[in-house]
């Protein structure tokens, strides 16, 4: 059963820290349009999406984000302009990488070309609202077939930035998720604070196989987010590590990899002080039922954490704060073990907002 556990601990790992694919192909110091992400409904057709993301490069060398051959170079006058398309493999599958409209192209069909190589500059030709690169990618074939297309912001992001992917369960096309704090590097970005789920509608938008994702928040800093749709039904506390892409609806409370714990404990909350959103950590030497509550400093109940059985482990439970005020609060846990061991014990916390 041990061995079981951790098997599929290693799998969920694996899973909810993953690593981008490819290169950015243009400069850190350049922003992906957050206002017009990969899913939202497309501006002049809002029953379909945009199918890529449109990176804020005027006029300058665009770079190939990956190792490829040149598969195509055209002119669309009412669609993509002047664009170029890679073709490259991930695991056995055909990938295009299309980047549109450019000003010009400095490769020709059949070029081989490297990652990181000149292969364009960016423009605005085409059917543009100003200069830009728009940058999209498409699995197995180079025309848009069905569910096809992915994401950009989960293969590629900033140097030292992380993505967030997720799936809230029976949203609508276009709801909006919240995150907490603003996740983005300053520069290149402004302010950023909320995404919206797939517009599937449009039968070309597609999730990652291996994500499943109906939403995706890219260029993330490293820290800890809370995230919210639906009226609050849905939310998620997550943290980021640079170059990762986590999934914010993966279970992340234990880690069976560490010994079992020789007795019981209780570990301050970190970060302390916290805003709004802080982790308690607490062991258990053996199968025990465990409550984990935190109470205002008048001992009234303000949340039940914890409230079942739990193995032998190490735990480490999300607490988000919002909507309460500024102060202290204390958390308690009791556990009492199959063998008859009783543990009590209360920590403070201090909430800064």
């Amino acid at each position: 059963m041990k061995y079981s556990l951790l098997i599929i601990t290693l799998i969920n790992l694996f899973v909810q820290a993953q690593t981008f694919r490819i290169n950015r192909p243009v400069p850190d110091t350049i922003e992906t349009n957050g206002s017009y992400l990969f899913g939202e409904p497309r501006y002049q057709d809002p029953q379909y999406a945009h199918r890529g993301i449109d990176i804020l490069i005027r006029y300058d060398t665009v770079r190939s984000a990956t190792n490829g051959s040149v598969y195509y170079v055209g002119y669309e006058p009412d669609g993509a302009g002047n664009y170029v398309v890679i073709r490259s493999m991930y695991n056995g599958r055909l990938v295009y990488f299309y980047y549109m409209h450019l000003q010009q192209s400095l490769v020709a069909v059949n070029d081989v070309v490297l990652s990181s190589q000149p292969i364009a500059i960016s423009g605005n030709t085409g059917r543009s609202t100003g200069p830009h690169l728009h940058f999209e990618i498409r699995y197995d074939s180079p025309s848009s077939s069905p569910r096809k297309t992915r994401n950009p912001e989960l293969w590629c992001a900033i140097t030292g930035m992380g993505a967030i992917y997720g799936r809230v369960p029976n949203a609508p096309n276009s709801t909006r998720v919240d995150i907490y704090p603003d996740p983005k590097p300053r520069p290149p970005y402004t302010t950023f604070s909320y995404a919206l789920t797939y517009n599937f509608n449009d039968p070309y938008i597609g999730s990652d196989e291996v994500y499943n994702e109906n939403y995706a928040i890219g260029d993330v800093k490293p820290g800890t987010y809370t995230i919210r749709s639906m009226n609050n039904t849905y939310v998620r506390t997550v943290t980021v590590a640079a170059g990762q892409i986590v999934n914010a609806d993966q279970p992340n409370d234990v880690d069976l990899n560490l010994p079992v714990p020789e007795d019981f404990a209780l570990m301050q909350n970190y970060p302390n002080p916290f805003n709004p959103t802080t982790v308690i950590s607490f062991k258990i030497p053996e199968q025990s039922y465990v409550q984990l509550k935190v109470f205002d400093i008048l001992g009234n109940e303000i949340a039940s954490l914890v409230d079942e059985e739990k193995s032998a482990g190490e735990y480490h439970q999300f607490f988000d704060a919002y909507g309460l005020s500024s102060g202290v609060y204390v958390y308690t846990i009791v556990a009492q073990s199959i063998s008859g061991r009783a543990f009590r014990e209360s920590k403070k916390m201090m909430l800064l907002k």
